[in-house]
């Protein structure tokens, strides 16, 4: 918690009066009704010291001088003020002014904050402090868009990181009395990686401009190749795309790079311009890994140098391992070739990793990205069931509980002969079915005869053409006897 010099946290929790002792004050703090300020006149030969409230009007008055505005006044201005007109009366006397107590007020704190309402605040906090009192910004509120509201004013937006990471004290104001402070909700995180000052996730800000937000972290890093900088971004449908941003140029003023939610910036170090590839999915990631989801599951994003020579598994425990939701059998390298398409590597991960077989660590190459997806948790039911489509896959269930799951078996499933497919291809009858997997599919199919009912509906078809041809045959040539 920040702490102001002289000013106890509990001051004007009660309302009340506190006694301070001398506070000094920032340069910016103003009097007003209600301070308590010390006033000491030293003369040739004696020093008088009182002790004086300003008043409702902002006048104090100090016998013999008498009544004296000082008003919205800074504690300087109103120390040359009194000056002046004590030395009307007394020409070899100086005045010391101090503020012995501040003010006291009501506080409004709203949005996403611990604990919001109203509380008692000393004139001299700021208003980061009276956040903190109220309990810290909740982790779904913005530090970067604090709106504060004085009275009979707009809401003007303040942003206290700026604030932390630079002392701006203009995004950290002093409170008023009748101020609201509102907190809401946060907009996005974009993240930075590699060479730059200060590395990291951050919310976005009211500019959202990637030039604003590098100025703020500091910079590049001395020698970053922002020329070869990759920007990666989650398109409307879910999948990560990656450019190339020349950030020399592009952040050349007035230039700028827009920023999203979910973009990550990776800004290779300049004297060491290695090959790079890209992780997606389910692994544990690192501190500078970009955190993203799949389908409600949570995975990474994140570029790492290539040294000469290194294979899956090494970029694996780069990464910081596998993660729990991880896919085995389902990962792939994309590759692009050489003017041509991007290809896709197959790599089996169950292989490599639990059965040892070396021949699924594949020789990585520059500009590969390497994709593990989250688990699948549903098992596909097509073909004769009465809702056929995707289930919860549950461990241990038989082939005859999801088909329930399905809504059963419809009149003309024939159960027998369903057919259980993996997702590595292998296909099974039901009998002879392992148990089932995440991502299977179930296939019930349809009987080609089903007992009475078909043999009735195939002899009154017959019996329907019979009786047709009779009667035409008497109609257009047969002989009826008498």
């Amino acid at each position: 918690m920040l702490r102001i010099p002289g000013v106890r946290p509990d001051a004007c929790a009660s309302g009340g009066v506190t006694s301070f002792g001398r506070v000094s004050p920032p340069p910016e703090y103003r009097l007003g009704p209600g301070d308590l300020l010390d006033v000491q006149l030293a003369g040739r030969l004696d020093v008088t010291r009182q002790t004086l409230t300003v008043d409702p009007e902002g006048v104090i008055t100090i016998p013999p001088v008498g009544s004296i505005n000082v008003d919205q006044m800074t504690l300087l201005t109103a120390q040359r003020t009194v000056g002046e007109r004590v030395r009307q009366l007394f020409r070899f006397t100086d005045v010391t002014l101090a503020i012995q107590s501040p003010r006291c007020f009501e506080v409004v704190v709203s949005g996403e904050v611990e604990r919001p309402g109203s509380l008692q605040a000393a004139a001299i906090r700021r208003v980061h402090e009276i956040i903190l009192v109220a309990g810290g910004v909740t982790p779904r509120g913005t530090i970067r868009q604090i709106q504060i509201t004085r009275p009979g004013g707009p809401p003007i937006p303040i942003d206290l990181l700026r604030f932390e990471l630079t002392g701006d004290v203009t995004q950290n104001p002093l409170v008023e009395n009748g101020m609201r402070i509102h907190v809401p909700p946060r907009t996005g995180f974009v993240t930075l990686v590699g060479a730059v000052r200060r590395p990291g996730t951050y919310e976005l800000g009211p500019d959202s401009g990637l030039r604003a937000l590098l100025q703020l972290m500091g910079g590049l890093s001395q020698g970053a190749a922002g020329s070869q900088a990759r920007l990666t971004r989650v398109a409307p449908d879910g999948r990560h795309e990656s450019f190339g941003v020349d950030l020399t140029k592009m952040l050349m003023p007035p230039g700028d790079v827009p920023l999203r939610a979910g973009d990550a910036l990776y800004v290779p170090p300049g004297n060491v311009l290695q090959d790079v590839v890209e992780v997606r999915g389910a692994l544990n990631g690192t501190a500078e890994s970009a955190k993203t989801s799949l389908g409600g599951k949570p995975t990474i994003v994140q570029r790492f140098e290539l040294a000469q020579g290194d294979r899956v598994r090494d970029l694996i425990v780069k990464a910081g391992g596998l993660s729990p939701l991880a896919d085995l059998r389902m990962a792939v390298i994309e590759r692009g070739g050489a003017g041509g398409p991007r290809r896709q590597i197959p790599v089996d991960l169950q292989r490599l990793l639990v059965e040892r077989e070396e021949f699924q660590n594949v020789a990585l190459e520059n500009g590969d990205v390497f994709v593990v997806p989250p688990v699948e948790d549903k098992v596909y039911m097509l073909g004769e069931v009465r809702n056929p489509g995707p289930v919860e896959f549950r461990a241990g269930a038989t082939l005859r509980e999801y088909v329930a799951l399905a809504g059963g078996p419809t009149v003309r499933s024939r159960f027998n002969n369903a057919l259980v497919t993996f997702r590595d291809g292998r296909t099974f009858k039901a009998a002879d079915a392992p148990p089932l997997e995440p991502g299977a599919m179930v296939t019930v199919p349809e009987v080609s005869v089903r007992w009475y009912q078909d043999y009735l509906l195939i002899t009154s078809a017959i019996t329907g053409l019979i009786t047709l041809y009779t009667g035409l045959f008497i109609l257009f040539g047969g002989q009826v006897s008498k």
